[in-house]
């Protein structure tokens, strides 16, 4: 076999085929670690209800900011960041 052939064969499997099996093993792991992680936290705290407190003007400007999906982008960001964190290889 050639020798350059050899290299990108070697490079290949080095460098795309490894890297691709532990991050697909990464992957698979968080993603059934998230539904047990869900199951352990508290559901004691009803949200809907201390929104539905606020009066319809607090509301308007609200929605008229975005801020209930800016909770949740915020919220989604930091619960990836604590879950990346936690990769050996990454965090």
């Amino acid at each position: 076999m050639p020798a350059f052939l050899m290299s990108v064969i070697t490079w290949f499997v080095r460098s795309v085929l490894v890297k691709f099996l532990i991050m697909f093993a990464l992957f698979f792991v968080m993603s059934e670690f998230i539904p047990v992680l869900v199951k352990l936290l508290p559901v004691g705290t009803n949200l809907k209800e201390l929104f539905d407190l606020l009066p319809d003007s607090v509301w308007y400007f609200l929605n008229y900011f975005k801020i209930p999906t800016g909770i949740t982008l915020v919220i989604s960001a930091l619960l990836t960041r604590f879950l990346i964190r936690r990769i050996p290889l990454v965090g």
